[in-house]
């Protein structure tokens, strides 16, 4: 128990230090692929820019916004990041946590609870900026979702699987992503639906909804939601990792693909200019749920054991 606990704090340490440091190589991206530097002045080329910015928001005044439900408007960014951080449980680590047979289910589990947290935020805000990005979240994210589930039932019948760690394993002699590649092109449309990332980040929405469902958090809470996306990030490129391919953390290769996938979320935010919405919903309901309808009737057959 001490060592599973050990673990699991440990990891959860690792998760804050590697979004910290994503966060950097995301602005170096995005800078040089505008033509400038990005970061630079902190220590050596800006390496400890993260440390800087976490410093800057602990320190600043918290604005309290008293037209708000207080309990629900504090506690909420705080759940945010705690049903993030969960997620990691379905992490295949060597030591701990290969108790869980369904992780396939608990993930799916902590992404529903994390529109929840969402609502609760633009709720109880009571902001008229925050509530319309309410309502957007979660006609994306639930609609996006079904495409997120059609493709992990789609995994678990080819692979016959329900755990992360066994879907990794049995792919020894042939990958999921060599017999279903156009599903995997799915997925990463989804991840970034599922993300809030650009092109589909219409619940921050900047240009027309001055930063959406977070629009009243300062400080500290603004930090804790900002946590949770990258978090959110990481754990999704490391599932994509475990589900369509054999890499395990012993290979060299994984860190390549791992890190490759990353990059796919910076890339296409550095790239891509943000959707219209009415477009976004029927991308999803006209031509990604059916591509997904027809992968899984099309798996069915298909068994890598």
């Amino acid at each position: 128990m001490f060592v599973s606990s050990f673990n699991f704090l440990f990891l959860m340490i690792m998760v804050m230090i590697s979004v910290a440091f994503f966060t950097l190589v995301e602005r170096k991206v995005i800078g040089y692929s505008q033509s400038r530097k990005g970061p630079n002045k902190i220590l050596m080329m800006g390496i400890i820019q993260p440390i800087a910015d976490a410093m800057k928001l602990i320190s600043k005044e918290m604005n309290i916004n008293y037209s708000s439900n207080f309990i629900m408007y504090m506690l909420a960014p705080a759940l945010n990041i705690i049903c993030s951080l969960v997620m990691w449980v379905v992490f295949p680590f060597t030591y701990s946590f290969t108790f869980m047979k369904m992780a396939v289910l608990m993930m799916l589990s902590c992404m529903a609870f994390n529109v929840v947290t969402i609502m609760m935020m633009s709720w109880a805000s009571n902001s008229n900026y925050a509530f319309i990005g309410m309502i957007r979240t979660i006609s994306q994210l639930i609609s996006y979702e079904i495409n997120l589930i059609m493709i992990l039932i789609t995994t678990t019948i080819v692979t016959e699987q329900l755990n992360f760690i066994s879907m990794n394993k049995v792919q020894k002699y042939v990958y999921t992503l060599m017999i279903l590649f156009p599903l995997v092109l799915i997925w990463m449309i989804t991840m970034l639906a599922e993300t809030n990332r650009t092109p589909f980040d219409f619940s921050e929405g900047e240009s027309e909804l001055i930063s959406g469902f977070n629009i009243e958090y300062s400080s500290t809470s603004f930090m804790m939601l900002f946590l949770s996306e990258y978090s959110s990030i990481l754990i999704m490129s490391l599932l994509t990792i475990c589900m369509f391919t054999n890499l395990t953390m012993s290979n060299p290769s994984f860190y390549t693909a791992y890190l490759a996938t990353c990059f796919i979320f910076v890339w296409t935010r550095t790239t891509l200019p943000r959707f219209r919405y009415d477009k976004l919903m029927k991308f999803n309901w006209t031509q990604i749920l059916p591509m997904s309808t027809l992968m899984l009737f099309i798996s069915f057959p298909m068994k890598i054991l």
